[in-house]
């Protein structure tokens, strides 16, 4: 039997297969357009700002109080409570990765900083949708 030799058009070898981004929760997680981001930013945005209408739809009127503020938007009550259990039940997660990936592309927020982990009442809420708003536009530049 007569081996051939096998002409190739190729010639350097093949470059090695990118790895997947890894997030720091273990979840496989692939960098997004700008676009993309900028797309999905919004959504949430939007998703955000209607658990609070609806929240605030359902608000009882006699409200016991946690942490009494001199402002009244900033008091927190039961129903705030219960509120930031379904914000980072359904919505934590995610908002959390929206703001990775800004991060590494240079963009960050101060409030979406500080309310991420724990707000305290649906004016965090409002906070930390205005902050994914404006860190959608900055990626428009």
């Amino acid at each position: 039997m007569i081996r051939t030799p096998i002409k190739s058009s190729r010639t350097s070898p093949a470059a090695p297969r990118r790895r997947s981004y890894l997030n720091p929760f273990g979840r496989k997680h692939h960098k997004m357009t700008r676009p993309g981001l900028r797309n999905l930013a919004r959504a949430r945005s939007e998703a955000l700002m209607d658990l609070v209408r609806r929240r605030e739809a359902c608000r009882p009127r006699n409200d016991a109080i946690i942490k009494n503020h001199e402002y009244p938007h900033r008091r927190v009550t039961l129903h705030d409570i219960e509120t930031r259990k379904i914000y980072l039940a359904d919505y934590g997660a995610e908002i959390s990765d929206l703001r990775e990936q800004f991060a590494a592309r240079g963009i960050r927020s101060q409030p979406l900083d500080r309310y991420l982990a724990s707000p305290e009442n649906e004016a965090d809420l409002r906070t930390i949708s205005t902050a994914l708003l404006e860190m959608a536009a900055r990626l428009e530049k």
